[in-house]
């Protein structure tokens, strides 16, 4: 499974599934976690640095697709 998460601003988050754990990526940063819904709570977070989130750079839904 991947799964592509898209901000307004432009960024993507991408997820995979390997062998029950989950790996994203983002433009700042990777990491894995053990289920989808805390690999998208960390990537999310990882995605804008605190001088992006001081200018309000990361308000905004994430629209996710899933692919194959």
């Amino acid at each position: 499974m991947k799964l592509i998460g898209k901000h307004p601003s432009g960024r993507a988050i991408i997820i995979r599934l390997n062998n029950q754990e989950y790996h994203y990526e983002t433009s700042n940063s990777f990491g894995s976690a053990t289920s989808l819904n805390r690999a998208k709570t960390e990537a999310r977070a990882d995605s804008f640095t605190t001088s992006e989130m001081n200018q309000g750079l990361h308000i905004g839904n994430w629209h996710w697709k899933e692919l194959g």
